[in-house]
């Protein structure tokens, strides 16, 4: 706005108005450039926020995965530890039932034979034929005609004189067949006796058999 100069006023009457230049433009400019700052300052603030805000996200993220990474090979070291102890365990399983095996491999094997025998023994004293049956298969053994004499107990002779000439028959050309009692012979089993030597046909040799027979197996075993 225009100065009024007092000396002006009361001489001349006249009011005069002194234009004094004002840099409007340049002020506006400058006004412009103040208000515009504020602006730019909370957008990089915001931009330069988001960027932490990012990479403190990907830090976290890559905390969590090591983390689930860490957990994993935690787990499958556990596992490996658990596996090893497991097979450990069986390993031992596996030595203690060998040696529990050999311990009672004796013993296991008397019991066995026994059992054998009493079933043989049962089977003799239920059912005759089965002397009859003993005597058959030792006489097929048999290769000299000349004289055969067959050796069994006195139950078992009674009952087989009835098939004398059956089992005679077994051998073609046979001079002479005999059955003799013998009370050294366990019922059930017979020795047949020739010119060339003899066949033990006893059930205690036939147990005996059996019994060197397991043991060549558990022998082969170990």
């Amino acid at each position: 706005m225009g100065l009024i100069k007092r000396d002006q006023l009361e001489e001349k009457g006249v009011l005069l108005i002194e234009r004094v230049p004002v840099a409007v433009h340049r002020r506006e400019t400058a006004l412009s450039k103040q208000a515009l700052t504020p602006t730019d300052d909370i957008s990089r603030v915001k931009s330069e926020a988001q960027k932490m805000i990012e990479k403190a996200q990907a830090e976290a993220d890559a905390i969590r995965e090591a983390a689930r990474e860490e957990g994993r090979r935690e787990g499958r070291e556990e596992s490996a530890a658990r596996l090893e102890e497991a097979l450990e365990t069986l390993n031992q399983a596996v030595k203690e039932r060998k040696k529990i095996i050999k311990d009672a491999e004796g013993e296991l094997l008397r019991l066995s034979l026994k059992i054998a025998e009493q079933i043989i023994r049962s089977e003799v004293s239920l059912h005759r034929d089965v002397s009859l049956n003993i005597v058959s298969e030792a006489i097929g053994r048999v290769s000299d005609r000349e004289q055969i004499i067959v050796r069994v107990n006195r139950e078992d002779a009674e009952y087989l004189k009835r098939y004398k000439d059956r089992l005679a028959g077994m051998l073609d050309g046979v001079k002479s067949f005999s059955i003799i009692e013998d009370a050294n012979i366990e019922p059930g089993g017979c020795i047949i006796e020739t010119n060339l030597g003899f066949i033990d046909a006893r059930i205690a040799t036939k147990l005996k058999s059996i019994e060197e027979a397991l043991q060549r197996v558990s022998s082969e075993d170990r």
